[in-house]
């Protein structure tokens, strides 16, 4: 099993034109759904980090709810997200509440256990 997956995927979302990102996401979450459906070893917290990241862009994408992430992004993880939003909202494949929806969804995100624990 690769030590991070998240690593790999930052640095190639990097390094594309901002216009690639969204095709690219797509089929990033189309290869770990399957990695997970076949059972192939994978960082699980990794997966599921960028497949929350994958499912949202693609939900605010087609003007759908925000993405309802299945547990909060590791802290390392939310900066390189909030600025690839960025890079999208500004190359107009976003639109332009996308970072602050995104804000939103982790905040929701985030304070769901303490509304359970009430």
């Amino acid at each position: 099993m690769k030590p991070s997956l998240y690593d790999p995927f930052a640095t190639m979302i990097e390094t594309l034109p901002a216009r690639a990102i969204v095709k690219v996401l797509e089929r990033q979450r189309c290869m770990l759904e399957e990695d997970l459906a076949l059972q192939r070893p994978v960082p699980l917290k990794d997966a599921e980090s960028i497949l929350n990241f994958c499912h949202f862009v693609e939900a605010v994408r087609e003007g759908l709810p925000g993405w309802a992430f299945t547990s909060p992004p590791p802290p390392a993880h939310l900066e390189f997200y909030r600025k690839t939003l960025e890079r999208l909202v500004a190359s107009e494949e976003l639109p332009f509440d996308a970072r602050s929806e995104f804000d939103g969804v982790i905040a929701d995100c985030c304070l769901r256990p303490l509304h359970c624990a009430g």
